[in-house]
This record gives structure tokens, C-alpha cells and sequence, in this order.
């Protein structure tokens, strides 16, 4: 009885060590490559279900005086300071330039400020906008100068346009006192604007001027033009004398 039960156990034991593993089909296969590639694919950021493409950004800004695009002739005075870019307009050019001092008789004396911005091609050139400003008839010392690196080429509202924004200074005085300051920024045809008078540190006697006005312009203009136009007039308001 023995034996049979021992023979018995043996025979179970003999048929489950040949059940073998089910072999790995191609189905399984591709079923496991489609879950790794699942789980590590990504969506890139920003895309959505139109697949809308970036908003185009201003490309190729250049600043530093260079030869104008040809066809660009006529302006008043010398180029001061100068920037060029592309954007959704086209390709730009503006620029700032200074009269010399002339004199009007009786020792007399006016300076003029201009700035000009083309949307320039090889068929025509188109003047977008222009500004001038002058100080005549003055028979003490006279100012009205481009503040030196303060040109800046921006797009504050990421709508593929470009702003361009500078300031100058202006006086006719004979006398120690803040010079009267302005910041022009333009988007486009549109003109934005912040005036008043630089801040005049003279050492041992105090502070003077620093009076700032913002044009109401600003009031329909994106927040961003505001708040970068005063961190423009803050970062060159300030004046030091006799230090």
C-alpha cells in the first residue's frame, strides 16, 4: 500500500514540472511597446485643440546708429540714436535727431529735438510717426538733448508689435535748477506720453524739481506701458551736482 501511494506522489509531481510558461506572442509585445509609449509621451506647452501657432515676436532688434535704409532722406539735425526690428508691421527704423544752436538775433538762440519711425521695403518707405520739439528764442543756456541709452525696443503686451520709448531733457536757463524732462512712447500711430522735471541733487543745498505728469493717453493703454514707461522715467530722473 505503501508503494502504490509513493508511486502516486511521484507521477503528480513528474507532470507539474512540465507545464511550461506560455510563450510571449507578438500580440503581447505590441501591446506592452503601446503602454511604454503611452506613459512617457507629452503634450508640447502651450498647444491646445486649434493647434493656434505663438504670437509672432519682434525678431532682428538692433540698436546703435547705422546707415539708414536707402530712400530715407529729408530729416532735421543729427542722428543722435537710432533702433531697427521686424515685427508684424514690417521691418522699423526710428530714430533721434538734434539740431545745432542757432541763433535768432539779439543773442538769441533756439535747439530742436525730432524723432521719426519708417516701416521701411525695398518698394517704399512709409513714415509712421514724427515728432518735434524746440525751445526758441532763449538767450541764456540752452537744452534740449536726447538722454543718452534710454531708446528702448519693447512688446509690453505680447501683440507683435513693437513699442518704442526714449527720453530727453530741455532747459533755457541761467541759473541751477532741474531741467524739464519727457518720455514719448509709441505703439503703432499711438502716442503716449509722462512730462515733468528731472530730480536736482546739489550738494549741500538739497533736492529740487522731480515733478512727474502722466498724459491721460495711459488711461486706454495695456497696464504694462505705465508701469515699464515709469521705471524709464525713475531710472534716468536723477541728477547730481557738485559731488
Amino acid at each position: 500500500m505503501k508503494t502504490i501511494i509513493l508511486l502516486l506522489v511521484l507521477t503528480l509531481i513528474s507532470g507539474c514540472s512540465k507545464v511550461q510558461k506560455k510563450p510571449e506572442t507578438s500580440e503581447t509585445k505590441k501591446d506592452t511597446t503601446s503602454q511604454i509609449q503611452s506613459s512617457t509621451s507629452t503634450v508640447p506647452q502651450g498647444a491646445n485643440d486649434n493647434n493656434e501657432q505663438t504670437k509672432p515676436a519682434l525678431i532682428n532688434v538692433e540698436y546703435g546708429i547705422s546707415k539708414l535704409p536707402t530712400g530715407l532722406s529729408g530729416y532735421e539735425g543729427k542722428i543722435m540714436a537710432m533702433a531697427k526690428w521686424e515685427d508684424k508691421l514690417g521691418a522699423n527704423v526710428v530714430f533721434i535727431t538734434e539740431t545745432s544752436e542757432k541763433y535768432s538775433g539779439d543773442d538769441n538762440r533756439h535747439k530742436e529735438l525730432y524723432g521719426y519711425h519708417y516701416i521701411t521695403s525695398d518698394d517704399a518707405n512709409k513714415l509712421l510717426w514724427k515728432i518735434n520739439d524746440f525751445i526758441k528764442d532763449c538767450p541764456v543756456d540752452i537744452t534740449i538733448k536726447y538722454i543718452d541709452e534710454s531708446l528702448s525696443i519693447t512688446d509690453l503686451d505680447n501683440n507683435g508689435i513693437g513699442e518704442s520709448s526714449f527720453l530727453y531733457r530741455m532747459s533755457c536757463k541761467g541759473d541751477v535748477s532741474p531741467d524739464a524732462m519727457k518720455l514719448l512712447m509709441h505703439e503703432g500711430e499711438t502716442k503716449y506720453a509722462i512730462r515733468g522735471e528731472m530730480k536736482l541733487e546739489v550738494k549741500g543745498e538739497g533736492t529740487y524739481g522731480g515733478k512727474m505728469e502722466i498724459d491721460p493717453s495711459f488711461d486706454k493703454a495695456p497696464g504694462e506701458f505705465l508701469e515699464f514707461a515709469r521705471s524709464q522715467w525713475n531710472k534716468y530722473k536723477d541728477e547730481k551736482v557738485g559731488y
